[in-house]
């Protein structure tokens, strides 16, 4: 979503954040460090193998590997992990196996050198939503794309050791509500999901449903494309 406004309307300012300081650390390197980083890519692009794989995954977690060696590890489970799934367990290792693929590509130079420039100027933190919430001004565009509400009990939704609940649902409801009477243009994205619907519509919501490409899936009948909403008060 960045990318896409960063190149079409390119906003003065932009706030990316997130509560998975990994995932914010390596948005920071890409913006900060392009050429450092694809050098610590190759590394692991070269070093490729399961053995590997598992080695560098258990220092990861036990926080053995630091600094942009981290970053690049982190990209690298990405991309050589089963289904490029990021999960964690309640201590919040990360827990995804070791994905067989041919001619897995474990980084893109001229990918990271564009979103390097694009990146140029944003303002990225380690903040929950909640924290936001005090730099919101009339106008201001805020993309939600938290943890989805599961589809079944068996869903996927362990992306933090902190599992989303149905509480988390009513505070991500408060804060938009709140968001929206500050003068802030919302959107949400979210699973196709009645409750959701419902608690939306009913405060004057406009609730656009649309259709997203699934490629995780334990039973490959279960790929392809789903129905999700985009929750939005304009």
């Amino acid at each position: 979503m960045f990318f896409y406004i960063k190149q079409k309307y390119d906003p003065k300012y932009s706030m990316l954040s997130d509560v998975n300081g990994d995932l914010i650390e390596a948005f920071i390197a890409v913006r900060d460090k392009p050429r450092e980083l694809i050098e610590k890519l190759e590394y692991f692009n070269e070093k490729n193998s399961e053995g590997f794989y598992y080695k560098i995954r258990e220092k990861f977690n036990q926080n053995r590997i630091t600094g942009i060696m981290r970053v690049a590890a982190f990209i690298y489970f990405t991309k050589a992990c089963f289904n490029g799934v990021y999960r964690v367990n309640k201590k919040g290792e990360f827990n995804v196996p070791y994905g067989y693929y041919k001619n897995r590509e474990i980084y893109n130079k001229e990918e990271i050198m564009f979103a390097s420039q694009l990146l140029q100027g944003a303002d990225i933190r380690v903040k929950d939503y909640n924290e936001i919430l005090q730099h919101v001004k009339k106008n201001n565009l805020i993309y939600l794309d938290p943890c989805y509400d599961p589809l079944k009990r068996t869903s996927f939704v362990h992306y933090t050791k902190d599992r989303f609940s149905i509480q988390d649902r009513t505070k991500l409801y408060e804060f938009i509500i709140k968001a929206r009477s500050k003068g802030g243009m919302i959107i949400l994205s979210n699973n196709d999901i009645v409750d959701v619907k419902n608690l939306y519509s009913a405060k004057g919501f406009n609730i656009n449903v649309v259709e997203a490409a699934r490629c995780v899936n334990v039973d490959p009948c279960g790929r392809g494309r789903i129905k999700e909403l985009l929750i939005t008060n304009y």
